[in-house]
């Protein structure tokens, strides 16, 4: 296997706020904790030479997932290799063979190959 992910879950915390200058001044004193899931319980396992697409609706957690594999974040649980390596522990030979190009297509010139478009300025 080059990518194996076993019940990957990730969740992110903020505060609930209240709307108004009277609700900045009592979420100064107090504020009400919240979690939000964005991975929930993710498994699968990908060969060498597959050809796979990771497809959603909005907010299903496709980012997250790709950013946990390239170990930009760290799952709230779970465990995953890429390649023999877990990805969040950033070691010198994983960084040295992984890349990531996340963005939007207005971000990519229409007429020109993808790769082109690293070296317009």
């Amino acid at each position: 296997m080059i990518i194996e992910v076993k019940d990957i879950c990730r969740d992110f915390n903020y505060y609930e706020k209240t709307a108004g200058l009277r609700g900045s001044f009592v979420n100064f004193f107090k504020r009400e904790n919240r979690t939000r899931r964005a991975v929930d319980h993710v498994s699968f396992s990908i060969d060498k030479g597959e050809i796979i697409g990771f497809i959603g609706p909005n907010g299903a957690g496709k980012t997250t997932t790709i950013k946990m594999l390239s170990g930009i974040l760290h799952p709230t649980s779970g465990t995953a290799l890429v390649n023999g390596y877990i990805p969040w522990e950033r070691k010198d030979d994983f960084k040295r063979n992984i890349g990531l190009v996340a963005g939007q297509k207005s971000q990519l010139l229409v007429d020109l190959p993808a790769m082109e478009t690293f070296y317009i300025k």
